[in-house]
């Protein structure tokens, strides 16, 4: 973060990159980049991507909610991560701790700043988009300013691998509209901001410290001019004040504890429910080829029923269209209130991994 931007230009260095093998410069790769300072660029192969939505989650509470997200998805048991949160997301990006000590054990001299390769690509607004990286390409889902959904390939994507990532972010292959990224990588990271812009000072992070530091001083301010005329008052006031604040401190720090053990478990029971759009994605995905309209659609337990109405509709096409999705355990058509309704019943596995307890 650069806090004084009416100083000296600082000189430009070139990064470092992580490799299959070891680290190297970053212009050995062939790209002539130069930053502000020395750092180390994770490759977007090695990094994995969660989008977290923070809009039902108190502002106290987001920064041990991300936390809980990042171990519960996590598959390394020390990940290093890189978090953006703007508004009511989150955009998280995180990898193996062990593949940078691995590499800072060949090369010593490595820079102790790490940035992921796609803070240094230029960020999108709206849409689908086919990103070059350093290593591989990247397809891409951008919502208001924000990456929702991503994917990396070895190769240029095709068509197939292009409709089968539309259809992992829910939406329909026909409408989407695809977009090429440059190849060309940033001088700073897109998050990165100076610290007396407004942006910076008006977040709630920098502005609590600022209000804090202003009445810190106030509070030594008053508290040195009273002090030659307040003398053992003023002591007695402290020590109570003093023994005061230590019970109320006890009493919050068990307050808070409480309050996290519920709200522990009220994301452990959220996470552990489909949610309605993973649902309506995965029968989707199922039905797209048929020509229907849906009466009903009810979830409950780990079942969700869904009620069709059609002449003549093909339930054995229904039936292996659906059962092919991993998403469900088992399907099975019944027949509607009239000759044209039909009811598709889908059993999620965590459903019947419930049965096999309870018997």
């Amino acid at each position: 973060m650069n806090l004084w931007p009416y100083g000296k230009p600082r000189s430009l260095v070139t990064p470092w990159v992580i490799t299959a093998d070891a680290a190297c410069p970053l212009n050995e790769l062939g790209d002539q980049l130069q930053l502000l300072s020395a750092c180390l660029i994770v490759p977007r192969q090695y990094l994995f991507y969660l989008y977290i939505d923070l809009s039902s989650v108190p502002n106290a509470l987001r920064k041990n909610f991300i936390q809980q997200r990042l171990q519960q998805l996590s598959p390394f048991s020390n990940p290093e991560s890189c978090l953006v949160q703007e508004a009511d997301g989150a955009q998280l990006w995180f990898w193996d701790s062990r593949l940078l000590s691995g590499r800072r054990e060949q090369t010593p001299g490595l820079p102790q700043v790490t940035i992921p390769e796609s803070l240094l690509r230029r960020p999108f607004q709206d849409g689908f988009r086919v990103q070059p990286c350093i290593h591989g390409w990247e397809l891409q889902y951008w919502e208001t300013n924000s990456l929702r959904y991503t994917r990396w390939l070895a190769n240029r994507p095709d068509t197939v691998a292009k409709d089968d990532f539309v259809r992992t972010c829910g939406y329909n292959m026909k409408a989407a509209d695809w977009s090429d990224a440059g190849a060309e990588l940033l001088s700073a990271p897109w998050n990165e901001k100076p610290f007396w812009s407004k942006a910076t000072l008006s977040s709630e992070p920098v502005a609590t410290r600022l209000i804090a530091g202003v009445l810190l001083a106030w509070i030594f301010l008053e508290l040195g001019m009273g002090l030659g005329t307040i003398g053992k008052q003023s002591y007695l006031s402290s020590s109570v004040e003093s023994q005061s604040e230590a019970l109320s401190q006890l009493v919050d720090q068990r307050d808070a504890a409480l309050r996290q053990k519920d709200f522990n478990q009220a994301i452990a029971d959220l996470i552990a429910a489909p949610t309605p759009l993973w649902l309506s994605a995965q029968v989707h995905s199922c039905l797209a080829d048929f020509d229907f309209v849906i009466l009903d659609w009810q979830y409950q337990r780990g079942q969700l029923v869904v009620l069709l109405e059609k002449e003549g509709l093909d339930t054995r096409a229904l039936i292996e269209s659906c059962a092919a999705n991993p998403g469900f355990s088992d399907v099975r058509v019944e027949p509607g209130i009239t000759p044209a309704q039909t009811r598709v019943l889908f059993s999620l596995p965590q459903a019947t991994q419930e049965g096999n307890d309870d018997v």
